[in-house]
């Protein structure tokens, strides 16, 4: 993860992509750990603008950034679901 982060991360000269956002093209589900201290909740604010289709948005209190751990058979259950609708 280290080298993910190493390899996207700005140098200089640091230049704004001025060249136009491409929106999600496809659905989207969201799963979010209220308790995540690295994404902040406010983070979430209109993520769906991103989108050109629907956004599934589930926030887990009690989870941390690590929501899949935390919550697990939520999780699970949840991908299921959101895969079979």
């Amino acid at each position: 993860m280290l080298n993910y982060y190493k390899r996207n991360y700005p140098r200089e000269p640091y230049v704004e992509d001025s060249s136009p956002v491409v929106k999600v093209k496809c659905s989207v589900l969201l799963i979010h750990g209220l308790k995540d201290k690295a994404l902040l909740a406010g983070a979430l604010n209109d993520t769906w603008k991103w989108l050109e289709k629907d956004l599934t948005l589930v926030t887990v209190p009690n989870a941390d950034h690590w929501v899949q751990q935390d919550a697990a058979d939520l999780v699970t259950r949840t991908v299921r679901a959101w895969l079979s609708r």
